[in-house]
């Protein structure tokens, strides 16, 4: 083949092998039981690909040898691989922040990739869409506001039954009794993050925070 023709069939090969990649960036949102929660949930879809980018980063770190980060700056360097048909944006990056700091500390000790299977028990028995909430805005407020406050109030001897969704109670949110079906949608997102939340808080111990007091 001439040179010019060798040229130009590589950069087709890799033009075409870039369009098949590009899919993947929000191939987590297909995952077996789990896409229903990501796909519902900026918040939540945003965790994890921190997760896994922190896994990642805290897996490689620990394997050279290197001092664990202890400042959420050091891993600025780390996209978010964020895109507008995610949700909300900062709802996405505080996800993202989250599960960043999770999977990195799990990572860096060689504990199990738990995000996975930690996602799918909070997709249970979810539905794929509330008519309601159409932008799923209500929900996802839920998981942000749950997450925050389950990693708080998170206690070893909650560890047991940690995805029992019924012990967690949702606190009232303003909603008018017209709109109590909101109110509902904002708590099946509020339990789901409370249990993650509680389950990052359990598993990190008392040292996490040391990556959020440093953004």
């Amino acid at each position: 083949m001439p040179r010019i023709g060798l040229i130009v069939a590589l950069f087709l090969s890799m033009t075409a092998t870039l369009t098949v990649a590009q899919p993947a960036q929000d191939s987590h949102c297909t995952e077996d039981s789990a896409g229903v929660f990501l796909s519902r949930s900026a918040f939540a879809h945003g965790y994890r690909h921190g997760y896994e980018a922190g896994y990642h980063v805290g897996n490689i770190d620990a394997n050279m040898a290197r001092p664990h980060k202890t400042k959420l700056r050091a891993l600025r360097g780390v996209s978010s691989g964020y895109r507008s048909a995610f949700g909300p944006k900062p709802s996405f990056e505080s996800g993202f922040r989250s599960g960043l700091e999770a999977g990195y500390r799990d990572g860096y000790v060689g504990r199990n990739f738990r995000a996975v299977t930690e996602l799918r028990s909070l997709a249970a028995s979810l539905d794929a869409q509330a008519d309601a909430d159409p932008a799923n805005n209500y929900f996802d407020k839920g998981v942000r506001a749950g997450y925050d406050q389950g990693i708080r109030n998170a206690s070893p001897a909650h560890s047991a039954s940690k995805f029992d969704f019924s012990r967690v109670s949702c606190p009232a949110s303003g909603f008018a009794s017209a709109h109590s079906e909101l109110q509902q949608i904002y708590c099946e997102g509020y339990r789901r993050g409370f249990i993650l939340g509680q389950s990052d808080g359990i598993t990190l111990g008392p040292e996490h925070g040391l990556l959020e007091a440093s953004r």
